[in-house]
């Protein structure tokens, strides 16, 4: 398959001022470190991990709306951090994003038809607005009528459909969805996640999916892939990698998820552990394996050295000294 979206050696660092008023210093906060992932085209690609760990960070990285410290991103083979000014533009509207909260990711004080419009307008197209917001409002579920409306008078569930409307009036090739049903009931959630798998098929959209939900993201991803404190430590395609997951941390992830059947949850006890203790700060990370303070299975290796990123299994990557 064709890599819509790369990323090589990606960082991003901020500066965190530490220490007293006499002895202040600035510290990197490594949010992503040295990342290197491939997004291919018309694959929905699951970005898992616990909170804090950098999956919202590299999702905001893939399209430019944050600058990389180092590495490269390349959108269709194009370098986007050499990008600027008009080719920056002409890039940017086949990247877009599906913020996380409905609630606050839309403007109150505009109309549904200001809201969903207002990127033709940025790009130069406001002349066909009209005519594209009601279609767009039509594919994604929601009436006629909603255009002259504003966000408060909606449920959570229709506002993220609003959010889904203004991502596709460009007609992008690549969406990054930053945990777009974390904030909406359980029911909800799958009409949205049936809706982006629709929409996906019917206008052939890349999608990078970030959750925190691996019940979800198991649903409607193609491939995923682990990250932990800045790294990706696992990738495959999600079968193999909810079957067979090889990298500790992601075998702690699928036990936590919920299991209703009681036999079912009997053997998961027995099989697997979860994880335990908590994440080290990611302004100083600890050496070697960044999972080795966690790990059940740590060795001496795990805090020496940090472990390459192998290939045990076509298509199935994971730094992990351990993995067979």
């Amino acid at each position: 398959m064709t890599a819509l979206i790369e990323a090589v050696d990606v960082c991003k660092h901020y500066p965190v001022e530490t220490g007293g008023f006499l002895r202040r210093t600035t510290t990197p906060l490594r949010a992503v470190d040295s990342v290197s992932l491939r997004v291919e085209a018309g694959e929905t690609l699951g970005l898992v991990g616990e909170s804090g760990c950098g999956k919202s960070t590299l999702g905001r990285l893939t399209i430019r709306l944050l600058s990389a410290t180092s590495g490269t991103i390349r959108f269709a083979g194009q370098d986007i951090g050499a990008l600027e000014g008009k080719a920056l533009r002409a890039v940017r509207r086949s990247m877009q994003i599906v913020f996380q909260d409905p609630y606050g990711s839309l403007n109150p004080r505009m109309t549904v038809e200001d809201i969903v419009s207002e990127p033709l307008a940025i790009h130069g197209e406001g002349a066909s607005a009209a005519n594209r917001v009601a279609d767009m409002l039509s594919l994604v579920g929601l009436p006629a009528r909603a255009r002259d409306r504003f966000p408060h008078e909606f449920s959570g569930g229709q506002r993220q459909r609003i959010g889904i409307a203004r991502a596709l009036i460009l007609k992008p090739k690549f969406v990054v969805c930053d945990e777009p049903v974390s904030a909406l009931d359980v029911s909800v959630q799958a009409q949205i996640v049936n809706l982006l798998q629709d929409l996906q098929g019917e206008l052939g959209l890349t999608y990078l999916f970030i959750a925190h939900d691996l019940g979800v993201v198991k649903h409607i991803s193609t491939r995923v892939a682990v990250m932990y404190l800045g790294k990706v430590v696992e990738v495959a395609a999600k079968d193999t990698l909810y079957a067979a997951p090889k990298h500790p941390y992601t075998r702690g992830l699928i036990a936590s998820v919920p299991v209703t059947h009681p036999s079912q949850r009997a053997r998961g006890r027995a099989e697997r552990k979860r994880l335990d203790g908590d994440i080290p700060s990611a302004l100083n990370p600890p050496s070697g394996c960044r999972f080795h303070t966690r790990c059940p299975l740590v060795q001496s290796i795990c805090r020496e050295r940090e472990p390459p990123t192998t290939e045990p299994a076509p298509g199935h990557l994971v730094a992990c000294h351990l993995a067979t």
